[in-house]
């Protein structure tokens, strides 16, 4: 990769400018166009936050070095490709590399990509998408960065508009669950895998539960948009289409439970039914050897950050791990911890993990406030009944698991599971909303039984 590359030139910097002044009108005008929705207040400061923490992201990354500076390098020569040979750069975007193509199409003139990324297709496939938005930001690193946090920050409110609708939280809970939270802005918003896989699966959850609620006009529209969602998520990271399949069979499971909510044959049928299918696909996954290739990977990947020196030392422990589908399952709820809390506040021993170390006070802090009632019951009950609600439980636990499991580091566990906090978070602040609306709809019976018993006694009267 062509290592000369000078981030802060002032045309750099111009275009940043630039390009964060028509981001931000377009947002500006997007609130302003919805000011009778009262939600539509969030989506400034959200977009504002995202670009904090994505120009610390970009920071970050020229200090240090990493991928996301090999992917902006990759969409540069794409965009040059495309400058000097059009129908080349066309070839590039829908054929995958092989080899020694890479001299096929790239010249001393254009530049090659970085050779490592040339050769991963999940890698390249992100310089392809950046590069098409690249053509309208002067090929700036801090420019592009922006415009895929502006895209993350539409993808989300998206997501905030759909769980608003099903009124399970109060706007100022669910905001902080999908637009404040520090890491997830940090590492899901400018150039990288995690950024183009948490759009997609946003827009590919909302078009989906749009479709469930049968409140969308525009069925096409939806089923397209899946597709092309399903399409980037198995060019980027096909194991996650599972991660999403395994949820929405438990979704789908709760939808079907509530439209049999009055026949409890038919209920308890669906419920046995799905309960049967999860269990034999667990089982026949590890019969295949679909698995033996996830517990080889997850092997490699385990014990080389586990006894790696040149990592680091922020490190943590799983304990002792049997690698086999048995010793798996039993490493889960260990990782699933990991996934959900780690680094706890004291194992944040450095300035780039205390933001983290915080963030895990807050969210044991939601999960105590969420068990620590006389109400838990109902709030189980209304995840095990609720399809969106099911879908974020179990796709946060598989996230998460994959994410605790993996790692080891805790450098590397922060990025991992970052996704995962938004949907943990939208699960432990799912009763605010509803049980502040029951405890005003006692209250406002109490005041009318009042009223209504002086009225029957001045009649009396």
């Amino acid at each position: 990769m062509d290592r000369n590359y000078l981030f802060f030139t002032p045309l750099d910097i111009l275009a940043t400018v630039f390009t964060f002044s028509v981001l931000l009108i377009i947002i500006y005008y997007r609130s302003r166009k919805h000011h009778d929705k009262p939600y539509y207040k969030y989506l400034l400061p959200a977009f504002i936050f995202k670009v904090f923490f994505v120009l610390a992201n970009v920071i970050y990354y020229i200090n240090f070095g990493g991928d996301t500076i090999a992917f902006w390098d990759g969409a540069v020569k794409l965009n040059n490709l495309f400058w000097h040979d059009p129908l080349a750069y066309i070839y590039e975007l829908i054929h995958s590399p092989q080899g020694r193509s890479i001299y096929e199409n790239f010249t001393l003139e254009t530049g090659y990509p970085d050779s490592s990324i040339y050769a991963e297709p999940q890698s390249y496939f992100i310089s392809k998408i950046t590069s098409v938005f690249s053509l309208f930001s002067y090929k700036g690193y801090m420019s592009l960065s922006l415009i895929f946090g502006f895209f993350t920050t539409l993808a989300s409110f998206r997501l905030y508009e759909l769980i608003r609708s099903y009124k399970l939280h109060s706007d100022w809970h669910l905001a902080i669950a999908i637009f404040f939270i520090p890491s997830l802005s940090f590492w899901c918003g400018g150039i990288s895998k995690d950024t183009v896989i948490f759009v997609a699966i946003i827009y590919f959850l909302h078009h989906l539960f749009q479709l469930l609620s049968k409140k969308s006009d525009n069925k096409v529209k939806n089923l397209l948009v899946m597709l092309i969602c399903i399409y980037i998520i198995i060019q980027v990271r096909s194991f996650m289409v599972l991660a999403i399949l395994a949820p929405l069979l438990f979704a789908y499971s709760a939808y079907l439970t509530k439209k049999f909510e009055k026949r409890k044959f038919e209920k308890n049928s669906v419920r046995l039914f799905f309960t049967f299918m999860g269990i034999g696909a667990f089982v026949a996954f590890f019969g295949t050897s679909l698995s033996d290739r996830f517990i080889n990977e997850a092997t490699v990947i385990n014990q080389d950050m586990t006894n790696n020196k040149t990592y680091g030392t922020n490190r943590y422990s799983l304990g002792e791990i049997d690698y086999t589908p048995i010793g798996m399952v039993a490493a889960a709820p260990m990782s699933i911890l990991a996934g959900f809390y780690r680094p706890y506040i004291w194992e944040a021993l450095n300035i780039t993990l205390l933001l983290n170390g915080i963030e895990s006070m807050v969210l044991i802090y939601f999960t105590f406030r969420f068990f620590a009632s006389r109400k838990i019951g109902k709030r189980i009950k209304r995840i095990r009944k609720h399809e969106f609600l099911i879908f974020a439980l179990s796709f946060a636990i598989i996230l998460a698991y994959f994410a605790g499991f993996t790692s080891i580091l805790f450098g590397v566990l922060v990025r991992f599971k970052a996704p995962v906090l938004p949907f943990l978070v939208i699960l432990l602040t799912s009763y605010y909303k509803e049980e502040h609306l029951d405890a005003s709809s006692i209250s406002l019976k109490s005041n009318l039984d009042h009223q209504l018993g002086d009225g029957t006694s001045s009649r009396s009267i």
